[in-house]
């Protein structure tokens, strides 16, 4: 009752998170075009030393509603993985994604207004992965089944196709994502935790066809225990009669 007290605890926390993500983004870029807000005053502008906040704000913003929608299920979808699944280390994994993507964008990408959430989910997405390849769990492999499956084909967008589309996000999202991946490999959850099996129990009974010390003595003492018993056997017992 309790596992399912914790389950339900932590699947309404993972939603609350998630659904608190896309609202913000939402409401950011309805708040933006209403007011007719320029965008790329608060985009990554690489290496524009004025404009270094970008780095944290760049990531909510979008050109259009069709850009935002394309980006909101695929982050939703793997936010909400993180928090559920990885939940003690879900805000750490989202921040240094979020910080180290941004940041690479600024100092290495082309000159050019960078927006979008498409480097954090680039990056949500390369966490998953490698985390099923570093931790080698069910659970984390089956979540790296699941976002081959649904976004393999997101690859292709880690290559320059398109001068309109920030590659370069993308890239370092992914990147940031295998180190991410990497350095909490070792962070594991309750579920997580290796059960040794029942054979590897030292304290279970075991039972031996001969003696634990058949093959350990040496003939000497073999021959003072056979004197002992033939010593203390009834038949070598020297009776009187009366």
């Amino acid at each position: 009752m309790e596992s399912f007290s914790n389950q339900k605890e932590s699947l309404l926390y993972s939603s609350k998170v998630t659904i608190g993500l896309g609202a913000i983004i939402i409401l950011v870029h309805l708040l933006i075009t209403l007011f007719d807000i320029d965008r790329s005053m608060y985009s990554i502008y690489p290496r524009d030393i004025n404009q270094w906040y970008g780095i944290f704000t760049g990531h909510f913003l979008h050109s259009t509603w069709t850009h935002l929608f394309s980006n909101l299920a695929p982050l939703c979808l793997t936010m909400f993985m993180i928090f559920f699944f990885y939940q003690s280390i879900g805000w750490a994994v989202f921040s240094l994604i979020l910080m180290l993507t941004g940041f690479a964008v600024f100092m290495f990408a082309r000159e050019s207004s960078h927006l979008g959430a498409s480097g954090l989910v680039y990056g949500l997405i390369s966490f998953v992965f490698f985390s099923g390849i570093f931790r080698r769990n069910a659970k984390s492999i089956i979540l790296m089944v699941i976002v081959v499956i649904l976004y393999g084909g997101y690859s292709a967008g880690l290559l320059p196709v398109d001068e309109k589309v920030s590659w370069e996000s993308h890239l370092f999202g992914a990147l940031t994502g295998l180190w991410t991946a990497f350095i909490f490999r070792n962070f594991r959850e309750s579920d997580e935790k290796e059960v040794a099996p029942s054979w590897a129990n030292d304290s279970n009974e075991k039972s031996y066809f001969f003696e634990r010390d058949t093959f350990d003595k040496t003939l000497e003492e073999r021959r003072k225990e056979e004197e002992e018993r033939n010593k203390q056997s009834p038949d070598n017992f020297n009776s009187t009669y009366f």
